[in-house]
């Protein structure tokens, strides 16, 4: 039995830690082998300190709550039992239950040796006071081996995590919407499987951001619908984005920025998810009054005098209030109606931008002459040979009626197979959101119609760019009054690099 100088009961109290339930020693069992050594002896044990699931080497990226509380009970008075720690003794199931970081368990054993707390080590079965030179070399040695034992642990797991990465194997928690397969016997996670239950939202979402709704406008849509998350929350944009961006939905891991198929099935289509991906991460993406656009060309139409992005707004001169374009600075103003007559149209007549669309060579016109990617190359490359392939099967001749039918199936699959290349070589050099416009099953108008305003915004600032029909430029009315030039002798567009890239504000966000 120890006690203290004036044989006076001692007082102590336990610091439990477990970081892995599948290897450590349990709470319960740190807690009974405490409490076992502290009525040996004799000691009175005070309310525990516990951390559950949490790790203390240097490679933690969790705070461990009642280590902190224990050092902070441990600063408030002149000595342990005069602190809110109130107790002689801390107990530890094994000194790296305390830390395995040395700095940390340095400063830790410094704190102890100030306030007079010594150290009972229940696997040591061996009690350490700070105070003395060769309890604090045996204290620190401790440290110094933990911290040595979690880098290997580090290095295998990362390794370990890398291997099976590239295997294309699950990590972690299942998204929402997908749900873990365990194994039986040893209960080692196998794989992840659809979760019909929840995997209908996930599916919407990616949906509707590839037809262009915002982040904004699908959150309202499901908080209408009822749409809850796992803690039993509405979805908010924040939470939608990082749900778009996960490589798990589409059957594909990721580690360190290398993306593997993974060997789940995923509840999105590949193209879906990359084309999502592609719209969420663009550079020229703008969230603009909560997702709430209500004008599709305030973000191509230009200011001809100072490069501003042109807005709605409503002139006070005249006395019908119609809307007009306006740069901020106004600098040039102009008739909305007459501007969106001009590049948009009507079904009966339709403008310059429904024109261009409907061209069969728009493809041609709109894709990106400078996307360097792999899987472009790659894509490009096979398309060469397939068409090179085709056209030398369409000059075979068959002399015999079984010939006549082979060559015409391979014909046939062989065609397929190029439509087939042709639409991926489209889905990954143009944007995402000029796709459902160019269509040939589609009519234009049918598209625009059906499209949300954040949908077509995108298209027009595809289009109506360098890379389309031209950046639009308006120029100052040459004369006011009634009798103003044709709107068409004031819009410019431009196909080729200016001098001086317009000047982005958040005129063109509304």
């Amino acid at each position: 039995m120890i006690r203290d100088l004036s044989g006076s009961q001692l007082i102590a109290r336990d610091y439990r830690r477990l970081s892995d339930a599948k290897g450590g020693t349990s709470l319960a069992r740190q807690g009974a082998g405490n409490s076992v050594s502290a009525a040996e002896n004799g000691w009175i044990l005070g309310a525990p300190y516990e951390d559950d699931g949490l790790s203390a080497s240097r490679y933690a990226r969790k705070t461990r709550d009642d280590f902190e509380s224990l050092v902070a009970d441990l600063r408030t008075g002149p000595t342990g039992r005069t602190s809110d720690f109130a107790a002689d003794i801390l107990i530890l199931w094994e000194s790296s239950r305390g830390s395995r970081k040395v700095g940390e368990w340095v400063s830790f054993i410094e704190l102890c040796e100030e306030k007079q707390v010594r150290i009972w080590v229940t696997t040591h079965e061996r009690l350490y006071d700070p105070r003395n030179g060769r309890d604090r070399k045996s204290l620190l040695e401790d440290a110094v081996d933990s911290e040595y034992e979690s880098y290997k642990t580090h290095v295998r797991v990362t390794g370990t995590t890398a291997f099976e990465a590239r295997r294309g194997r699950p990590h972690g928690k299942a998204p929402d919407g997908l749900m873990p397969v365990y194994d039986p016997k040893t209960g080692d996670l196998e794989t992840w499987v659809e979760d019909p239950q929840r995997s209908g939202p996930v599916k919407e979402l990616f949906e509707l951001l590839e037809k262009g709704h915002t982040l904004a406008a699908l959150e309202e849509r499901f908080d209408a619908a009822g749409y809850l998350n796992r803690s039993g929350r509405p979805y908010s944009r924040e939470h939608l984005r990082i749900m778009a961006l996960r490589y798990a939905y589409a059957g594909l891991r990721e580690h360190r920025g290398e993306v593997y198929d993974g060997i789940w099935d995923g509840i999105v289509p590949v193209t879906r998810f990359w084309n999502v991906r592609r719209i969420l991460t663009a550079p020229s993406r703008r969230t603009s009054r909560g997702g709430r656009a209500a004008h599709e060309l305030t973000v191509a139409l230009w200011c001809g005098t100072c490069g501003r992005l042109c807005q709605v707004s409503l002139t006070r001169r005249q006395r019908s209030r119609r809307p007009v374009y306006r740069c901020t600075r106004g600098c040039v103003s102009i008739q909305k109606q007459a501007v969106d007559d001009y590049i948009i149209g009507t079904p009966d007549e339709p403008g310059a931008l429904m024109v261009y669309l409907a061209r069969k060579d728009v493809y041609r016109l709109l894709a990106a002459p400078d996307v360097d990617g792999a899987e472009v190359r790659e894509v490009q490359a096979r398309l060469a040979q397939e068409r090179a392939e085709l056209e030398e099967m369409e000059k075979a001749t068959a002399r015999t009626l079984a010939e006549v039918e082979i060559l015409g199936r391979s014909l046939t699959e062989k065609r397929t197979g190029v439509r087939r290349l042709e639409q991926r070589e489209q889905e990954l050099t143009l944007p995402p959101a000029v796709l459902p416009f160019i269509d040939p099953d589609t009519d234009v108008w049918t598209t625009w119609e059906m499209s949300p305003v954040s949908a077509r915004r995108d298209m027009v600032r595809a289009v109506l760019s360098e890379r389309g029909l031209g950046t639009v430029y308006i120029h100052p009315a040459l004369r006011n009054g009634p009798n103003q030039p044709p709107v068409d002798d004031r819009l410019e567009f431009r196909n080729t690099p200016s001098s001086a890239a317009p000047e982005e504000t958040d005129a063109g966000t509304e």
